[in-house]
């Protein structure tokens, strides 16, 4: 099983066998500010190398941000190998020297992973004469930050009397996520926020929904939802917990279970039914999605999804099943971003609003797609994510003319293990 913290030193050693320069980003969060090298953690072979690879593959692509890092990523490629002495004059500059082709330090195009369906990532890969590796990043994070549950949730039972109709993580408000703060509102308005377990704006440290309305003057929110804000959620509190108000940068990658204690209640559940998804792109045309909608497959628990439209049919291409024989899934095809965020709401407040006979009803009926994904993800989830990695390895080294000696069917066999 490889461990995701270290996936791209399995690129650099496995994948790549030491014949490309693997360069990431720390921790995989790009900076806000400018970046220069000491901002790119590099896997550098002793031996001389031509090629190298850029892993921008933990966030969702947007120019403002990856610009920056392609620059620096490609800082070296305008020069000769005398030029590159004079610019870079360090020790590990001599061994330049036995490169074999010295009017040219880097072999060109490089090459940058991903982890998003986009026409941004078409243009950035055209911009900078790019070659593209598209994987599932975060298919394979889950399956390393999840494989306990398995054990955890295998018996779980799905049918029964639970103490909330939904459960919804929206930590981060701001910017774009902003569009939680309308989602939140909207709950409210149709009296809802007491179905269910709701998180709101904890993570934001010293803000609150008010200063994504009066302080940013290039909110995401439409007027319209601003509007519906405004006439709601002053009678709120400013944030809403589930599972403390002390939150840790990590915790969109923890899954908060029943029957948890805490020193306020000894026996605080978090027990719900519905799984409502918020996901980190919304408001981009993109299919991108993260470990949050792994979260509910695990739990067993069925999900909406709110995200960029077409994501949910993106999730579906990974063979996983949706739950439209019960609830109308049209959401996935809104491009209005307050209509897609209703249309979900919609869908919540009829469930809501069942009575308890009917939602054992709707539980039956969901029963076998909550099972199928949860064996899913645990079974041939992985073989699918590791197939398409080979395969798109695979066409990679043909369109680079990568000549190599790696051995793709280990590289499965050690994936699957």
């Amino acid at each position: 099983m490889l461990q995701i913290d270290h996936i791209y030193e399995f690129f650099y050693n496995v994948v790549f066998n030491k014949n490309c320069e693997i360069h990431c980003l720390p921790s995989g969060v790009p900076k806000l500010g400018p970046v220069d090298t000491a901002d790119i953690i590099v896997f550098t072979p002793a031996e001389i190398v031509t090629r190298k690879m850029l892993c921008y593959d933990q966030e969702p692509i947007l120019p403002n941000m990856v610009n920056k890092y392609i620059e620096v990523f490609q800082r070296l490629e305008q020069y000769d190998l005398e030029e590159l002495k004079v610019l870079d004059n360090t020790p590990k500059s001599v061994h330049l020297d036995n490169l074999a082709n010295p009017n040219r330090v880097y072999k060109t195009p490089g090459i940058v992973a991903v982890s998003e369906h986009s026409e941004q990532v078409n243009l950035l890969v055209k911009k900078y004469n790019l070659k593209l590796l598209y994987y599932f990043f975060h298919g394979f994070a889950a399956l390393d930050w999840y494989r306990g549950y398995y054990a955890l949730n295998c018996n779980k039972l799905i049918v029964k009397q639970y103490n909330y109709d939904f459960i919804t993580f929206n930590r981060l408000i701001t910017e774009d996520r902003s569009y939680r703060i309308y989602f939140v509102s909207q709950l409210a308005k149709h009296n809802l926020i007491d179905k269910g377990l709701i998180s709101f704006g904890v993570a934001d440290h010293k803000q609150d929904w008010r200063d994504e309305l009066e302080r940013n003057t290039m909110t995401k929110l439409s007027q319209h939802a601003r509007q519906e804000i405004w006439n709601v959620l002053p009678n709120m509190p400013n944030r809403l917990y589930i599972d403390g108000d002390n939150i840790p940068g990590a915790a969109s990658t923890t899954i908060a279970r029943s029957n948890s204690f805490t020193l306020q209640n000894k026996e605080s559940s978090k027990d719900a039914f519905w799984h409502i998804v918020t996901e980190t792109v919304f408001y981009y045309d993109k299919l991108h999605l993260t470990e949050k909608i792994f979260k509910p497959i695990v739990s067993k628990q069925p999900f909406m999804l709110l995200a960029a439209p077409g994501n949910l049919e993106y999730l579906r291409s990974y063979g996983f099943k949706t739950f439209g024989n019960v609830i109308d899934e049209s959401y996935d095809t809104i491009q209005d971003p307050d209509a897609r965020v209703d249309a979900v709401v919609a869908q919540m407040k009829w469930y809501s609003e069942l009575s308890d006979s009917d939602k054992l009803d709707v539980m039956k009926k969901l029963e076998p797609i909550i099972e199928y994904n949860f064996h899913h993800f645990y079974g041939k989830f992985k073989e699918i994510i590791v197939d398409e990695l080979i395969t798109n390895c695979e066409n990679l080294f043909t369109e680079i003319d990568y000549q190599h000696d790696v051995d793709f069917d280990l590289i499965k066999k050690i994936l699957l293990n």
